[in-house]
């Protein structure tokens, strides 16, 4: 891993268990809505909306470690059929496709956020959310995933200039299939089999 990466990767990380944990307690938050609603008749009220903010919330965090993880899809029909040189051509482009799309969230948000602080809005339910509170945690969950895919471009051009593609390719590029399986088997079974082969 590139040194400059490690703080991206240690912040997407945290923020990936933080999201699953809150989503986890959103999750035991409506259960127990519907149990009280179910056995009494009661509701605790903005259940909904707070699993509303949270999964949007966690959502923009979730994206950079889809990123540096190389979860994202891509069509690989013809990729994986390519030489490595127009490989790592292909996956610069590809992140740069995913930086204009990123930055165009990244303003869209931004305007969202600013009318929200503007006008002092808040949620039309009986909890009265300023709404600048959940959206600024949107906002930067998408500012966090354009920081992301910079330093990656960054590091991978550091890398191209050293004449390490194989190294651009690990850090940006699409799983091989060997990857793949060393994911879903075991390493100690999957050495023993390309052994024996």
């Amino acid at each position: 891993m590139h040194r400059q990466l490690t703080p991206i990767h240690l912040i997407a990380r945290a923020s990936a268990w933080v999201g699953g944990i809150t989503l986890l307690a959103c999750a035991l938050l409506i259960s127990l809505d519907l149990i009280l609603r179910k056995l009494f008749g009661i509701s605790m009220g903005g259940a909904d909306e707070i699993a509303g903010y949270v999964l949007a919330i966690v959502s923009s965090w979730a994206f950079p470690i889809a990123l540096l993880k190389r979860s994202h899809i891509r069509v690989d029909i013809l990729y994986s059929r390519l030489p490595l040189k127009p490989r790592v051509g292909l996956d610069l482009l590809a992140l740069l496709g995913m930086a204009v799309f990123v930055g165009a969230l990244l303003w869209h948000s931004s305007q969202v956020l600013l009318d929200s602080i503007h006008y002092r809005s808040v949620s039309t339910t009986p909890l009265q959310v300023p709404l600048w509170i959940p959206q600024s945690l949107w906002f930067a969950g998408y500012l966090f995933f354009a920081v992301t895919i910079v330093m990656l471009g960054w590091s991978s051009l550091v890398q191209i200039r050293q004449q390490r593609l194989t190294a651009v390719s690990a850090l940006i590029g699409i799983h091989s299939v060997e990857e793949e399986i060393r994911e879903e088997v075991p390493t100690s079974r999957f050495d023993t089999d390309k052994g024996a082969r």
